[in-house]
């Protein structure tokens, strides 16, 4: 304005061109773009030059200048105003922005424009609680760099019908920060601009994934529910089991095919019949309490073994089972029950029946004892068992048989339960005890016990003393091991004897010797005094060996005058030789025969028993050693030397008569 008035000063004085007139045309100007009070001003400083012109051109009359001010004055007005009404519109169009920019940034939903191609030009802030990415880096991104690949084709068909001037909208996958996939529903509108082109969208996502979540759960339990019936009614129709659905009276609503097989009806010829009408009329009452207290709700199931009509044919036997099915609110919805033939079953159990009580009066009058044990008890047993070892059936009846056998058989007795659980047979002679507590022997056949379908059902046996027996095997088994004049171990069973002996590993500690004996002059005894003292003065010879040996040790008699003692558990040879002496001078002591006090004397070899050796070999080193006793003196206890013994012994080997 100042500037319009020093030009109008210069070219008024040089031009004489005057630019006064036109002074309101930036007050007017000022309007599109100042405040009312800006305009004022503008208008205020239009006043006050034109007057300073008017009083510095002279040919300016007052006339003029208040025609001039006149209009000035009106157009400041006008100007004014229209500065009002375009301040107020402005200001309008502030506020409504800044309301729907709010309304943007606080949505739950996200708002977004951008241009033809899906580029985005701007995006509301709470994209960030939706997929986790900032507004500010998503502008100048690509929509489609947001999708994932496999729903781009979706994308490209709604961006295409927006630039055909359609709404669209459809669900996509959208990649998250966090790189999960998320279902988001996209509303797109096109942008038009004055030529009614295209040349922008706007849309909106929104969270759907709780919803496609909702939805994918209900299609899988559709889906499942699907399935279920169908393997229900596959179920149904296959299963070999009858079934039938009743009503709350009993009706049958449906039945299955193998329910109709079993009854020889066409299954729907049985609908509407009563379910007690399927079953003879002894077996109605048996079932109708059960069924009243089932419906009333006191019972939620029950079982029973009753037979079901065929027709013409005979009643079928089946093991019945009844439960009801019930809504939320307890009340009935329906009654199922199901049947299974048992009919061969029955008939086996009744000759079971018949059979058991056949074999149960052969076992009750058998001398034998009869058992039968179950999961460890003893179950039944016969009453010869009184006879026998005087106890009463009931005194063994549900208790573990090893509670009537000694403790040291327990382990023996434990082994062959092992050996029947796993299916075989027993036989086995152990000691029970008896009523009062003696001990007797009995000879125990035990063999597993199976039940119809050839399971294992617990163990069935018998047994018998055979205390005569034991008694007369065990005499029998003394004389073929023992010397019948000496009562010593006799020759074969030392030498088995010193073989178990020699084969052990033996401890540090743990030595064994061997003893060859030898009686003196035994032979002029024999021709002086007869066989009678001679047989006399060896039974005592023996005695007083046996009597200086410890429980561990052995003596054996191996021919006419010679006998081995085996002395276990010797430190070493030193002890071995101390042993020896002592049998030697105990022998040496006068000995009362028939005729009369006898001397005689013992010499003795002692050798050391090697591992895993030959009982010939060990034998024959203590018959050297013996030897060479006798040989340097008689009644002398000599160890066995490797250096003496196998020079100056004997030359040939001893040998053991067979």
């Amino acid at each position: 304005m100042i500037g319009l008035f020093v030009v109008d000063l210069l070219l008024s004085r040089r031009l004489g061109i005057s630019l006064y007139p036109y002074y309101w045309i930036p007050v007017v100007l000022a309007a599109l773009f100042a405040t009312p009070r800006q305009v004022g001003w503008f208008t205020s400083l239009a006043i006050i030059l034109t007057i300073v012109w008017s009083l510095l051109s002279p040919q300016a009359s007052t006339m003029k200048l208040l025609l001039q001010l006149a209009g000035l004055i009106g157009m400041a007005w006008v100007s004014m105003h229209l500065a009002r009404e375009l301040q107020a519109k402005e200001r309008s169009n502030r506020e409504l922005k800044d309301h729907y920019q709010l309304l943007a940034e606080n949505a739950p939903d996200v708002v977004l424009s951008s241009d033809r191609q899906g580029r985005i030009s701007w995006v509301s802030p709470s994209v960030l609680q939706l997929l986790g990415h900032d507004a500010r880096d998503l502008r100048e991104r690509s929509i489609a760099e947001l999708v994932l690949e496999p729903d781009h084709a979706r994308l490209d068909r709604a961006i295409g019908q927006v630039l055909q001037g359609q709404n669209s909208g459809c669900d996509l996958r959208f990649r998250a920060a966090d790189g999960d996939g998320r279902w988001i529903s996209m509303a797109l509108r096109p942008v038009h601009g004055p030529d009614g082109e295209v040349t922008g969208m706007v849309g909106s996502w929104r969270d759907i994934q709780g919803e496609v979540d909702a939805r994918l759960a209900e299609e899988r339990i559709k889906t499942a529910l699907a399935a279920s019936e169908e393997r229900l009614r596959l179920t149904m129709e296959n299963t070999s089991t009858g079934i039938a659905l009743l009503d709350a009276e009993g009706h049958v609503l449906s039945i299955n095919p193998a329910g109709g097989g079993l009854l020889d009806r066409n299954p729907t010829d049985l609908e509407g019949l009563t379910w007690p009408s399927l079953s003879p009329p002894q077996d109605r009452d048996s079932e109708a309490p059960l069924m009243a207290e089932l419906l009333e709700g006191r019972r939620r199931c029950y079982r029973l073994r009753k037979r079901i009509l065929q027709g013409e044919r005979p009643a079928l036997w089946v093991d019945c089972s009844v439960s009801c099915c019930r809504r939320p609110d307890s009340s009935l919805a329906f009654v199922i029950a199901q049947f299974n033939d048992v009919t061969e079953m029955v008939q086996a159990e009744a000759a079971l029946a018949t059979s058991e009580k056949r074999y149960r009066l052969l076992a009750e009058n058998s001398s034998d004892v009869v058992l039968l044990i179950k999961e460890g008890q003893v179950s039944w047993i016969s009453p010869s068992l009184t006879s026998m070892l005087g106890w009463l059936p009931e005194d063994w009846i549900g208790h573990p048989l090893s509670r009537f056998i000694p403790a040291d058989e327990h382990p023996l007795l434990e082994r062959d339960l092992r050996t029947l659980a796993a299916g075989s047979t027993v036989v086995r002679r152990l000691q029970a005890l008896s009523q009062d507590r003696s001990h007797h022997w009995v000879e125990l056949h035990a063999s597993p016990h199976r039940d119809s379908q050839g399971q294992l059902d617990g163990i069935v046996g018998s047994f018998r003393t055979v205390d005569q027996e034991v008694a007369a095997e065990r005499e029998l088994a003394r004389r073929a091991s023992t010397d019948e004049l000496t009562g010593l171990v006799n020759r074969h069973e030392a030498l088995e004897r010193i073989t178990t002996i020699a084969s052990r590993v033996l401890r540090k500690g743990d030595a064994t010797a061997v003893l060859f004996c030898d009686l003196d002059n035994f032979k002029e005894i024999n021709d002086t005094f007869g066989h009678g003292p001679g047989d006399e003065l060896l039974r005592t010879v023996a005695s007083r060996i046996r009597t200086g040996l410890r429980s561990g040790d052995m003596a054996a008699r191996i021919g006419g005058d010679e006998m081995v003692v085996v002395l276990q558990g010797v430190r070493g040879l030193s002890d071995a030789v101390t042993i020896a002496e002592k049998l030697r001078r105990a022998v040496a002591e006068p000995i009362v025969t028939s005729a009369g006090s006898l001397s005689i004397t013992l010499s003795i070899g002692v050798t050391m028993v090697r591992p895993g050796e030959n009982p010939d070999a060990i034998i024959s080193r203590a018959d050297h050693a013996m030897y060479r006793a006798k040989q340097t003196g008689r009644n002398q206890v000599l160890p066995f030397s490797e250096h003496t013994d196998s020079v100056e012994g004997r030359n040939v080997t001893w040998q053991p008569a067979l």
